[in-house]
């Protein structure tokens, strides 16, 4: 007896694309995300009406970063009291704070954001960097139209329209560089290079590249970086980078004071202080930990830039970096369409144990987020997704290759109803 889409039943130990069990686990995870996105966005609005600077999360902070660089010298960014005052007088609430410890090339970025009010500037802020993110994710996916549904209302994608944040910016950025890494390589260097403006989330490209022997996507980052270095120099004088540098020293001592924000912290080194680790043997453990998955994607990238590399990659990324939050997560979710894509495609089955690692990586970003929730669970469903892609039997894939967004629409209904629906000869 066959079950949905023609897909031979199979027992709960394995799940298979088109049965009837996997077709109800998908749709129930639809409906709670799509569930958890209307709640978010309903806290949103309400929030606007409220209070509007507090109305979305730490966008206030960009948007503050663009409007006193564009009217200010740009060094008060790196002067604590400067900045705060400037903030405050944007609307902040005294009691808050957001310093600004972004390389110097950042501001560019932020940078446009002065010209629209707060609210404009909001979704004109997500509405290009959620693009962005989609147009990476979607071509690298095969069934490109199936995979925007739950790109949109993944629990990533709605806690990063909450922050307002970067995560949609570096997530495309980081998996639009993978993606075009051998078809693109100048143009996928220059995704790179962008990225240094978090430079924490770059730190295993180099390892990738060079392991890959892309020179010339190496070299266009490199180029790129340099580039955004000299405009910013020329822009805000050679004076920012000292302040910058001054300032990380401060910057590291006010957040390392800030105990309760390791719980929004999905890495290894805050996983451990959750647990009551000191934080130098913490440090060191992450140190140990980056030093472990490097030498996997060394590994991985050392066979080519495959489909497995990159997941492992982005997956990858967020043990090896001491610094990121919640709002980084997207490029996990990148990282989840990628391997559920390649195993389809394949006409393979999933494992009990894959399955449930993978609804792990899904969800763990929102339970990190639920008040009376500290279980430091991220390092942990990071560590499992790794092992999970290097243990897959079809690990060694063929390459990330730029997909077309209308030739894998056209050629998935292509094989899902018949040649008759063949559009072009």
């Amino acid at each position: 007896m066959e079950d949905l889409a023609g897909a031979k039943p199979t027992s709960m130990l394995r799940w298979k694309a088109g049965e009837r069990k996997t077709w109800v686990l998908c749709v129930a995870l639809a409906l709670i995300c799509g569930t958890v996105f209307l709640a978010y966005m309903q806290k949103i609005c309400i929030a606007y009406h409220t209070n509007p600077s507090k109305a979305f999360g730490d966008f206030f902070a960009l948007w503050s970063y663009g409007k006193i660089a564009g009217t200010y010298p740009a060094t008060d960014l790196y002067h604590f009291s400067v900045l705060h005052a400037r903030q405050v007088a944007l609307g902040m609430m005294p009691i808050a704070e957001n310093p600004f410890p972004y390389p110097p090339s950042a501001i560019i970025l932020f940078l446009p954001l002065k010209f629209f009010s707060y609210k404009v500037a909001y979704f004109v802020w997500i509405g290009v960097t959620l693009s962005l993110y989609v147009w990476a994710v979607v071509g690298t996916c095969w069934r490109s139209v199936g995979v925007v549904l739950p790109i949109l209302i993944a629990p990533t994608t709605t806690l990063m329209i909450d922050s307002g944040q970067s995560g949609f910016l570096s997530g495309a950025l980081l998996i639009g560089g993978v993606r075009l890494a051998e078809s693109r390589p100048v143009v996928s260097g220059i995704l790179f290079g962008i990225l240094t403006f978090k430079p924490q989330l770059g730190v295993l490209v180099p390892v990738a590249l060079i392991a890959a022997g892309l020179w010339r996507t190496l070299a266009a980052a490199c180029a790129t970086a340099l580039a955004l270095a000299a405009i910013s120099t020329v822009s805000f004088g050679w004076g920012i980078w000292p302040a910058w540098v001054g300032m990380l020293p401060a910057y590291a001592h006010w957040f390392d004071k800030s105990d309760y924000i390791l719980k929004f912290m999905p890495t290894v080194a805050a996983n451990l202080r959750m647990l009551g680790v000191e934080a130098t043997l913490a440090g060191y453990a992450q140190i140990i930990v980056a030093l472990g998955v490097a030498a996997v994607i060394w590994k991985s990238f050392r066979r080519g830039p495959s489909e497995s590399a990159a997941e492992l990659l982005l997956v990858g990324t967020l043990l090896c970096t001491p610094h990121a939050l919640v709002y980084d997560t997207p490029m996990l979710t990148g990282a989840l369409a990628l391997f559920v894509d390649a195993r389809i495609r394949a006409d393979a089955d999933f494992s009990l144990g894959e399955v449930s690692v993978m609804l792990l990586m899904l969800m763990f970003p929102l339970l990190m987020t639920l008040k009376g929730f500290d279980i430091p669970i991220s390092t942990l469903a990071l560590l499992l997704m790794m092992k999970v892609i290097v243990a897959s039997p079809h690990a060694a894939r063929s390459p990330v290759r730029r997909r077309d967004f209308l030739r894998g629409w056209r050629d998935g209904v292509h094989a899902r109803y018949g040649r008759w629906t063949r559009l072009t000869p």
